[in-house]
């Protein structure tokens, strides 16, 4: 493997703009809007190819005392600019498939980081503070879990542009 010289500016290839760190997020078993951190994206800049998010969690807590997981396919985590309308502005950010975060009953998981593969370049166009919310009230694609609650640790979201 080589490298280059010392010294030697590379092409950015992507650029991050992270949301404040969120205590806690608890995922119920009753469908119902469940907000994520918000991002505040300042100095983008232009020429960008796509755009995608990412959740990442210091840990995952199983507070139902029983075996939990994601319950059902076709849950996702939307993402809307927030001079917008949830339910007309909103496109889905992250998906997640039916026993992801499988976690053992009572107990605390190590954390995760999710890169979502949707470009929300549509949604998602430049400087501006963008929301993001598993939505059940308009889109009924809420996350769910089979126990009472699956609760995050230290969460936080992002939107990556890459160039």
């Amino acid at each position: 493997m080589s490298f280059p010289p010392q010294g030697t500016v590379l092409a950015r290839d992507h650029e991050d703009f992270w949301s404040d760190v969120e205590d806690s997020v608890t995922i119920p078993a009753v469908a119902a809007d469940l907000d994520f951190p918000s991002v505040v994206v300042s100095g983008a800049t232009g020429g960008w190819k796509k755009v995608v998010a990412l959740l990442k969690c210091r840990a995952i807590r199983d507070s139902s005392a029983s075996a939990n997981a994601i319950n059902g396919t076709s849950k996702a985590i939307r993402v809307m600019k927030s001079t917008g309308a949830w339910g007309t502005d909103d496109i889905v950010a992250i998906n997640f498939d039916d026993n992801q975060w499988a976690t053992v009953a009572s107990t605390k998981e190590g954390g995760d980081a999710i890169v979502g593969d949707n470009d929300v370049d549509s949604e998602v166009d430049g400087d501006a503070t963008y929301n993001f919310r598993s939505e059940q009230t308009n889109r009924t694609d809420a996350i769910v879990v089979d126990g009472a609650s699956l609760v995050l640790h230290d969460v936080q979201m992002c939107l990556r542009f890459l160039y």
